[in-house]
């Protein structure tokens, strides 16, 4: 029963997220574009470019803590801004796109 939940979550978040991409094009001008071309924008963000972030940043702790001997808080805070900082760029270029 526990698959069935987290299945329909991710469903309804996924519906949630793209509904929430078209207001935000909405509310900064952009022209209507169908909600299929939305749907495969939040997709690839979610499933590819949010993925590639993740990894690198991880990475970059990894690098951070054991090749340059930086403190594990030091090394995990400096990951997750970095990839909070990236991820809300592609986040903003993403709604600014034509």
């Amino acid at each position: 029963m526990s698959f069935v939940t987290d299945l329909l979550t991710g469903i309804f978040e996924f519906v949630a997220d793209v509904l929430v991409f078209r207001h935000q094009r909405d509310k900064r001008g952009h022209a209507a574009r169908s909600i299929t071309d939305d749907a495969i924008a939040v997709g690839h963000f979610d499933f590819v470019t949010a993925l590639w972030i993740a990894m690198v940043c991880v990475g970059l702790t990894l690098l951070l803590i054991f090749g340059f001997n930086v403190s594990v808080a030091w090394g995990v805070g400096i990951g997750m801004s970095i990839g909070a900082v990236w991820g809300y760029r592609r986040y903003s270029q993403l709604v600014d796109e034509q």
